[in-house]
């Protein structure tokens, strides 16, 4: 059994987005105020902002938007995201809160909110706002990821597979949802379920580093040295600095 592997999402996670249709809800009914226009005019600039990734300057804008329209939640919502991507997860959980208390059915807010728990160790937390994210939108297919990716940190790999199933079955072209079934699957020594994971992950994203390090990583514990080497090689390709990560296996390996 593959007894360490790399993840595509477990650390870094997926956030989700501010959804669209709340956005311009939320839009309409403060129209009225003058502040309004204002408030969202920054709200576009720290889009801006974040798209050339200077979360920084983002966290200031949705600031000022805060300050301008202090009961529209797509400010808060913009700015908890930002802090969340700048590493301040207080501040982001404290925004997510605010969220909902202007938006209480956004599912969105809730999932981003577990993913922060989880993250601050949190667990039953997390549990409680995936829980509530799902009961609103079950269609969330990065809650599923998250939630997974949360129970396999805790070993709780059979509950991990169910959520990946279930996010496959709503986006069947989810790279990083096989990759990381793929990793659930090798733990449970499944070994030709998370090839086969790995493989359509690849398939689907043909530069996902970890894909084509975890299926190379699969492959060596395995025997097949020379698939195994090429598609470690890609990965080192993809992302030099995994080169370490992959010596340091393959010394593990040697000392069994």
């Amino acid at each position: 059994m593959v007894q360490r592997i790399l993840l595509a999402v477990m650390m870094g996670g997926i956030l989700l987005p501010f959804p669209t249709t709340l956005a311009a809800q939320a839009f309409q009914e403060l129209r009225g105020k003058s502040v309004i226009d204002e408030a969202y005019s920054y709200i576009e600039l720290g889009n801006d902002f974040m798209r050339q990734r200077q979360v920084k300057l983002a966290i200031g804008a949705y600031s000022v938007a805060v300050d301008f329209a202090p009961d529209f939640a797509a400010a808060y919502y913009k700015r908890a995201y930002a802090y969340v991507q700048n590493g301040q997860l207080k501040e982001g959980l404290a925004d997510y809160s605010k969220t909902l208390e202007l938006a209480p059915e956004c599912a969105e807010a809730y999932g981003n909110r577990g993913f922060v728990r989880a993250r601050m160790h949190d667990g039953e937390g997390a549990l409680s706002d995936w829980e509530l994210a799902l009961r609103f939108n079950p269609k969330l297919t990065a809650v599923f990821i998250n939630r997974a990716n949360f129970y396999l940190s805790r070993g709780d790999v059979k509950a991990a597979i169910l959520d990946l199933d279930e996010a496959l079955k709503i986006d069947t072209r989810h790279a990083l949802a096989y990759n990381n079934r793929g990793i659930a699957k090798a733990q449970v020594g499944d070994t030709s379920g998370a090839l086969a994971d790995f493989s359509q992950a690849i398939k689907l994203k043909s530069d996902l580093t970890e894909a084509y390090a975890n299926r190379g990583l699969v492959r060596l514990n395995e025997g097949d040295t020379d698939q195994a080497n090429r598609d470690l090689a890609k990965s080192v390709r993809l992302r030099p600095s995994l080169q370490s990560f992959i010596d340091e296996w393959r010394n593990e390996m040697a000392q069994r």
